[in-house]
């Protein structure tokens, strides 16, 4: 069957019919549904007792649905705010109530009294998440003031720079429990020197802007008291199964864990998946390869050591038989969008997830940006150092303008006390849960992956002309360049040759293309590679080689700029050994068909 061309001309096959994937949607239970939401209906801090009660639920509906599952709880390091205040001193003394956020430090008792240092907005035009240049010397001592919520690249760089503290000011009069390491997972004995050391507080916009009136007019001193507690707990995972032939599967997941009840992050994400997981199990039979069901904790306190965890403990086997990856967080909240479809996914098989979006539901799937693309780093996106590419198909959340939704963007409730179950509409998130779970059946079922290599690999030469650009003659990437332009070449025969049909041949094009797309996307998209984990704090497009367009603005003959041209000698060895094999074993299948 042919699904249409979406972007680098790829056609998509190789799928189930319309009516086979409305039946398996309409076994979809929105009672199903809400009986999980009901039974998650209350706090479920990491490391506490409502989250061992959540899980032990979710351990009884597996057992129930004939489910095989099993669960791992393991020792992770994390941190729970407990309050947090701000006394301003002068003509006028204030004292405010304020947010801690996880891994914040705690102040003395009496607090931490300092002169304030007001940092100014983000330049206009700038886009957020862009890096920030290094602080200077005036905010050293200081208790620095910073627009908007707790950020980890905000906490560092303040950090880094000296500062007694850091005051953020929230953009409205919600301020969101937030976390403020940019350690990802379980810290390192390399990592733990970016463990906070600094102490930290939010305050509304209203308060703010009293702030920093009193600033405008002279020197303003300020006492920030804060307490955070950090410290190991045991927290548990459950990782479901429903089997195919092959030892290959897709990989679904979402966090249990929450800030108070949170009942749209992630309750609502949580019944989804089980309810796939009810559904799947009875259709096993028909199923190319498995799916894997994760359930992660830590999500909210730890910074996602959990699904971290599983990546350390499972290297060997998602490396080899993660097809991949979609993460659920936050769907079906009141105000969805339920006349429209979204559909994305990394190159290479972001091509399959829009098709297949505008063929199940015949809606517009709107376009893929023209721009190089970049994966975020947030929301338990723990594989991509393995390169597992991710995929996504669903309902589109509340837009701008729903009384939810704050100017900003960010949901009113999120990551609040008042993220509860009036948030969530259930027919939203049933409409959504069908959405995946017919995609997951759809890829499940599928004898030839979908996945393209040849868009992965135009994003690297896309990638590395627009560095050329910025490096100008500094840095050279001619060999590079040509090195890429080689695996374009191969990687478009490869994607427009016929698909196998013999079973050694369709086994071979499999593995070669979970193989090639883990390899290629790592090193497209991690510094870190493929044994750690990049930080959680903004990343550019290509790390290995992003720092290029620095280069021109050092003086060449500066330590600074020796040890940065040191560091992209050794990214463009690496990248380009990375292209060289790939081409090399694309070549190899072409030659045996």
């Amino acid at each position: 069957r042919n699904f249409g061309s979406l972007g680098n001309n790829a056609v998509i096959r190789y799928g189930q019919s319309p009516q086979v994937l409305k039946a398996i949607q309409d076994e979809i239970s929105a009672p199903e549904i809400a009986k999980t939401l009901n039974g998650l209906d209350y706090d479920r801090v990491s490391g506490a007792e409502g989250e061992q009660k959540a899980f032990a639920y979710l351990e009884q509906r597996l057992r129930e649905f004939g489910v095989r599952y099993k669960r791992y709880d393991h020792r992770a390091y994390l941190s729970w705010p407990v309050r947090g205040q701000l006394v301003v001193y002068g003509a006028e003394p204030m004292t405010f109530q304020a947010v801690t956020p996880a891994f914040g430090v705690s102040t003395p008792p009496g607090g931490v009294t300092a002169e304030i240092v007001v940092l100014p907005d983000r330049p206009e035009g700038q886009a957020r998440g862009a890096a920030a240049a290094p602080l200077g010397a005036n905010v050293r001592g200081k208790i620095v003031v910073a627009s908007g919520s707790v950020s980890p690249d905000t906490s560092l760089r303040v950090q880094r720079a000296g500062a007694a503290g850091l005051i953020q000011i929230a953009d409205t009069e919600t301020i969101f429990e937030m976390i403020a390491t940019t350690i990802w997972g379980t810290p390192t004995t390399e990592s733990a020197n970016r463990i906070p050391t600094l102490p930290i507080i939010s305050i509304k916009k209203s308060e703010g802007d009293r702030l920093r009136a009193a600033a405008g007019k002279g020197s303003v001193t300020v006492t920030l008291t804060a307490e955070v507690k950090r410290g190991w707990a045991s927290i548990p995972i459950i990782v479901a199964e429903v089997p195919g032939k092959s030892p290959d599967y897709l990989f679904v997941a979402t966090h249990v864990d929450a800030w108070y009840r949170g009942m749209t992050d992630t309750a609502g994400s949580v019944a989804s998946i089980l309810d796939m997981a009810r559904v799947l199990e009875k259709h096993r039979a028909a199923f190319e390869r498995g799916i894997r069901f994760c359930w992660w904790s830590g999500h909210s306190y730890g910074r996602y050591p959990g699904s971290t965890w599983y990546v350390d403990h499972f290297w060997g086997d998602l490396d080899e038989h993660a097809v991949a990856y979609t993460n659920l967080d936050g769907p079906g909240r009141r105000g969805s969008k339920m006349d429209e479809v979204y559909a994305r996914g990394w190159p290479g098989i972001g091509e399959y997830s829009q098709a297949f979006a505008q063929r199940l539901t015949g809606k517009t799937v709107q376009a893929a940006s023209n721009q190089l693309f970049r994966p975020g780093r947030d929301s338990d996106s723990s594989f991509q150092g393995l390169g597992i590419p991710e995929f996504e198909i669903g309902v589109p959340g509340p837009g701008r303008g729903h009384s939810d939704v704050q100017p900003s963007g960010r949901i009113d409730y999120w990551h609040t006390a008042r993220d509860t179950l009036d948030k969530l509409d259930i027919k939203a998130l049933e409409l959504d849960t069908r959405y995946r779970v017919a995609q997951l059946y759809d890829l499940a079922t599928m004898r030839v992956l979908p996945h393209k290599l040849a868009p992965i690999a135009t994003s690297y030469v896309s990638a590395i002309d627009e560095l050329a650009k910025v490096a100008g003659t500094t840095f050279d990437f001619t060999s590079t360049r040509a090195t890429a332009q080689k695996l374009v070449d191969v990687a478009a025969r490869f994607d427009a040759a016929p698909r196998p049909t013999s079973p050694s041949m369709i086994a071979s094009f499999n593995r070669l293309v979970v193989r090639l797309t883990h390899r290629l996307n790592s090193t497209l998209y991690t510094k870190a590679g493929r044994f750690d984990q990049d930080p959680a704090a903004s990343m550019p497009v290509f790390p290995l080689l992003a720092r290029a367009g620095e280069l021109p603005v050092l003086l060449k003959d500066s330590d600074t700029y020796g040890f940065l041209e040191t560091e992209l000698f050794r990214g463009r060895n690496a990248v380009e050994a990375t292209l060289r094999e790939a081409t090399e074993d694309i070549t190899s299948y072409l030659a045996k068909r």
